[in-house]
């Protein structure tokens, strides 16, 4: 950022010289000019005086004392002519000198205050942070942001709130270290710059539905309204809508809306194939029950794809009792965002965690979406879910899932490099 503010400085200074140098050549190449003319004019003038006071000398109407007098105020009036010619040629090269060393010094000062008080330097900072975190290869939906990044985001907030951009960039991370009450809350903030935006209505919409354990509570319900009433074909509110309907007991309406969902994905999507998972089951609780009314309590009575994982930790790693265990099945070669997760404290442990649909971090995705997954027990040093360096891990092999369930035992005992 500093060499190019430099070049707009020294680009500046330009026109800072300009009516210094190259006016002062012009002005005093006329001034010569005229400084010429009016010194020719003088020399004329006061010869033409000599010739009037000698004639009226030779016919008497002055005498000598008289002649000598009045010649020698021609004489000094010319002087006085040109020395004054002389003085405002000189001031006018000189007169504003004294004022262009002051101009260099004050331009480059009050354009970097004025620039870091009303630019965008740290706006620049931020996009240089995200191309290089970009260019090391990080999606920044789905891996661990630098830590320089989210500060540089938290603190520019502070002093722009209305930029809902940088409110729903630092939801994506909380959503990434699967911190759904931060996210709720940076998108609550956006929504406060922007109250209509049909997007920040539907990520705060599905933000609240995962911060209140998959339940429709009443400002559940709201809030998916109110996304729904700014943005009918929105896919997220969409895929709501047909998880509320469900739970309802309204089944042919939860297909409707999940059709409609559907329209804007790809086939191959993995949220493609959740939402045909929630129709499918929908359809065939449709063709089993006349009325549908086991819907209604398919999420609390249900559990079709679960987990049951057994998570010890190695006596040979140092632990504290309030440190977080984060436990997570995550699919077999796809995104690192898990389907399920919990955490519980090393406490608690050893422990069995029973992972199943409802323990989905994202609607749409969730175990029952999966045919392959990997389950990964992890303590975490700093307490945050998102991985890191030193922290202690376990990570299970890849297996099959299917509705009878499956059991996993993990040690954790091997720490991250």
């Amino acid at each position: 950022m500093l060499p190019w503010m430099l070049i707009l400085i020294a680009f500046a200074f330009l026109f800072v010289f300009y009516p210094f140098v190259f006016s002062d050549i012009s002005s005093t190449s006329k001034g010569q000019e005229q400084a010429k003319i009016a010194e020719k004019d003088n020399v004329r003038l006061f010869k033409e005086q000599q010739e009037q006071f000698q004639r009226q000398l030779d016919i008497g109407d002055i005498d000598s004392q008289q002649f000598e007098r009045l010649l020698t105020e021609a004489e000094q009036l010319l002087l006085a002519n040109t020395s004054l010619i002389s003085n405002r040629k000189h001031t006018a090269l000189e007169g504003g000198g004294w004022l262009l060393p002051i101009l260099l010094f004050v331009l480059p000062l009050v354009t970097i205050v004025l620039y870091q008080e009303t630019g965008a330097i740290e706006d620049q900072e931020i996009a240089t942070l995200i191309e290089l975190q970009s260019a090391n290869g990080t999606n920044l939906s789905l891996e661990p942001w630098s830590a320089e990044l989210v500060e540089a985001l938290q603190q520019r907030v502070i002093s722009r709130p209305d930029n809902i951009y940088y409110w729903a960039m630092l939801a994506q991370w909380a959503i990434s270290n699967n911190d759904m009450a931060s996210a709720n809350g940076y998108f609550s903030a956006a929504l406060e710059v922007a109250p209509r935006d049909s997007f920040l209505l539907a990520q705060y919409a599905e933000s609240l539905f995962l911060l209140e354990a998959n339940r429709f509570t009443p400002r559940v319900a709201a809030a998916v309204d109110a996304a729904f009433a700014a943005d009918a074909t929105n896919q997220t509110v969409l895929g709501l809508k047909g998880i509320e309907a469900f739970s309802n007991g309204d089944l042919s309406l939860a297909i409707s809306y999940w059709q409609r969902a559907q329209q804007q994905l790809e086939p191959a999507s993995a949220t493609f194939q959740g939402l045909q998972t929630g129709i499918d089951r929908a359809e065939l609780m449709l063709a089993s029950s006349a009325d549908g009314s086991a819907a209604a309590n398919f999420f609390a009575d249900t559990q079709t794809h679960k987990v049951s994982v057994r998570v010890s930790i190695d006596p040979q790693v140092s632990t504290t009792p309030d440190q977080r265990v984060f436990v997570a099945a995550l699919r077999e070669g796809g995104s690192p965002m898990p389907l399920a997760a919990k955490k519980i404290s090393v406490s608690q442990l050893p422990a069995t965690i029973v992972l199943s649909d409802t323990d989905a971090l994202i609607a749409g995705q969730a175990l029952s979406t999966a045919t392959t997954i990997k389950v990964v027990a992890r303590l975490s040093l700093s307490g945050s879910a998102t991985p890191q360096t030193g922290d202690w891990e376990a990570v299970s092999d890849s297996f099959k899932l299917d509705e009878k369930g499956a059991q996993v035992s993990l040690l954790i005992n091997r720490q991250r490099k």
